[in-house]
């Protein structure tokens, strides 16, 4: 009995480690999402004729609480698309998560969206 003293104190500890694990994800999830849809909003501002300042501001403008760290304003429509199938505005945006689970070393893992978006819509 004596040998049995310390493993609920362990078993609490890889149990709280899980929960703050499970959170944590759910933090990256949710931060490659808000993402997703920034980069989905600075195609639509390149697609409607923006500049590169317009897209960065939605980037930032949608972005959530991610932590952006760079904004590729990619390809530019031509002057007369006129909404053609075959011409697509580009943007990456890329973020930054730390992970902050204890006593695992995941560090921070850069994350990077992609969106294209039609011409002149």
């Amino acid at each position: 009995m004596k040998r049995d003293r310390g493993s609920a104190m362990i078993e609490f500890a890889l149990l709280v480690m899980l929960l703050v694990g499970i959170v944590d994800f759910g933090r990256a999830y949710g931060a490659q999402l808000s993402i997703t849809g920034a980069a989905r909003e600075g195609a639509r501002s390149r697609a409607l004729g923006g500049q590169p300042s317009d897209v960065q501001a939605a980037v930032n403008a949608s972005k959530g609480a991610a932590s952006v760290t760079a904004v590729d304003s990619g390809t530019a429509c031509p002057a007369n698309s006129g909404g053609s199938t075959t011409q697509f505005a580009t943007v990456i945006v890329s973020a930054s998560f730390t992970f902050g689970i204890p006593f695992v070393p995941l560090g921070t893992k850069t994350f990077t969206a992609t969106a294209s978006m039609r011409c002149g819509l």
